[in-house]
């Protein structure tokens, strides 16, 4: 990490979120990241030990890592549209620590040619590929998204991706579904008038327009008869059908990924491979299909798509984790044991003689 990095400076005010989800204390408390650490009030957390970031709105959450191996979650509500830029942040700046910190450690061992990183082309963060192959798509833990790479390996120009990063960034995991899709904030809302008794129910979720549809019906069927909740129903239910509108090789994604949900196996396949005609490097389409394949029992093939997935985007994180499911239902003791040591996947102990294993 270089020193304009390390000096950087980002203040914020935040209050703390307690377990129901309601803001703590009337006035906000002072936040800051200075250098590699990161302030809240009097606590002070090393932003090495940052595992992991969330954001949705202005709600941050934060896992640290604890002195004895446990995780703890703190909840923020974050003040002045600040919340994603925090989140930024503290992905690039931990990343390049823990990128340092991996590089001396294999200098140490006499091994430092081997290791390898890239730049996420969105967020700057240091991306670590020590261990992979260089593929056409790299996945960013911290934008949680799949990039195009401009190189000799995607055939892309630099011009080119810097469109198609933004359209990129846009794709990630639905929250619901568990599909590459376009997630985005949805409002439920229910408004009810009784007598003299009147009130309403109010949530947001982030899901995929495929995934609030049967959402998005019911609140416009339940708000009918009080009208004042009518016009909310309309724009969530309009919201569900447009979506994020995805142009180009990736237009009918939704419908193909709907298709899927509804176990229209054949069609959705079909779907998605008109899609990789037009777009063969493709890493998040091929992890959906192969999670249709998956829910259809179709361990060996969807593992053999999980493995294309991983072509497309070495580091791709949701396909490696499905994939080691696959090899293990498949009783693949071989690729098993690659895959695990290709991603640091501690090895379990054999079970002893005659021990069940425990199965969902």
């Amino acid at each position: 990490m270089d020193e304009n990095t390390a000096a950087e400076l980002f203040e914020f005010k935040f209050k703390w979120i307690d377990e129901d989800g309601d803001e703590q204390g009337f006035f906000s408390k002072r936040g800051a990241i200075e250098g590699e650490t990161l302030r809240l009030d009097e606590t002070e957390i090393p932003i090495s030990g940052i595992a992991d970031t969330v954001s949705r709105e202005n709600r941050v959450v934060l896992s640290v890592a604890m002195a004895d191996e446990t995780f703890t979650h703190l909840f923020l509500a974050v003040k002045g549209n600040k919340a994603k830029g925090l989140e930024r942040r503290l992905g690039r700046l931990r990343s390049a620590i823990w990128a340092k910190n991996h590089r001396e450690e294999l200098a140490s061992q006499g091994r430092v040619d081997e290791f390898l990183s890239v730049g996420c082309p969105s967020c700057s963060a240091t991306l670590d590929l020590t261990g992979f192959e260089l593929t056409p798509q790299v996945y960013c833990r911290f934008c949680d998204a799949i990039y195009t790479r401009h190189d000799e390996l995607s055939g892309k120009s630099l011009s080119e991706t810097k469109e198609l990063t933004k359209k990129e960034g846009r794709l990630k995991l639905c929250d619901e579904c568990g599909m590459y899709s376009t997630p985005q904030r949805f409002t439920i809302f229910y408004f009810y008038f009784l007598l003299v008794v009147y009130g309403w129910q109010y949530r947001q979720t982030w899901r995929c327009p495929a995934c609030m549809r049967k959402d998005a019906w019911l609140m416009m069927l339940g708000n009918l008869p009080f009208l004042l909740g009518i016009p909310v129903a309309i724009t969530q239910l309009i919201r569900s059908y447009r979506g994020v509108e995805l142009h180009g090789a990736l237009a009918k994604l939704d419908g193909a990924n709907i298709k899927a949900r509804s176990g229209k196996l054949q069609a959705a396949v079909s779907d998605y491979q008109k899609i990789l005609e037009k777009q063969p490097v493709a890493a998040g389409v091929k992890f959906n299909i192969a999670s249709a394949l998956l829910h259809d029992s179709q361990i060996p093939k969807a593992a053999q798509m999980l493995e294309y997935s991983l072509k497309d985007c070495c580091n791709y994180e949701p396909a490696a984790g499905m994939l080691l499911q696959c090899y293990e239902q498949n009783g693949d003791e071989a690729k098993l044991a690659d895959l695990k040591k290709q991603w640091g996947v501690e090895q379990q102990a054999p079970s002893e003689p005659g021990e069940e294993i425990a199965t969902e």
